[in-house]
């Protein structure tokens, strides 16, 4: 695998919350809490994957060299990526002085409490409107991110 693919994976679950976003505009409100609870799970692979991709982008990765054999500039793969923990790969983009995530303190605690087992939940503790802004968040996070090359 090649670290492009971060961000093509990234742009397909961007994509597809979209779409299931415009499924609960059209009567689909007594399938709301599995469609939100997909809609979180998504967007935690939304930041995790283009977090990724920025990692590698911005330590001048070469495109065509497989993402296991990182291990430099103080950055492995085993450690630092082949991980689901969004505040560590957070911490990993500000370390390198990539970005800040600038409205993560609004979405502390959804980016904090994901991890890839909620896809096997059928609820989340959280409203409508608060998946919905992490999904913004995590938008406006894909769109500074995705231009690195």
């Amino acid at each position: 695998m090649y670290y492009g693919e971060f961000k093509r994976a990234s742009k397909k679950h961007l994509i597809s919350c979209e779409c299931l976003i415009n499924s609960l505009d059209n009567n689909c409100s007594k399938e709301e809490k599995y469609i939100l609870t997909t809609i979180y799970y998504l967007t935690g692979y939304i930041f995790e994957t283009i977090l990724k991709f920025a990692i590698y982008s911005a330590i001048g990765y070469k495109n065509s060299e497989d993402i296991k054999k990182l291990n430099n500039n103080g950055l492995s793969y085993d450690s630092d990526i082949k991980i689901h923990n969004l505040t560590k790969l957070k911490r990993t983009v500000e370390a390198k002085n990539i970005t800040s995530l600038s409205k993560y303190e609004d979405n502390k605690n959804l980016f904090s409490n994901w991890n890839s087992e909620i896809r096997y939940s059928e609820n989340v503790e959280y409203s409508k409107e608060e998946i919905l802004s992490f999904f913004k968040f995590s938008k406006d996070t894909y769109e500074t991110l995705q231009q690195y090359k």
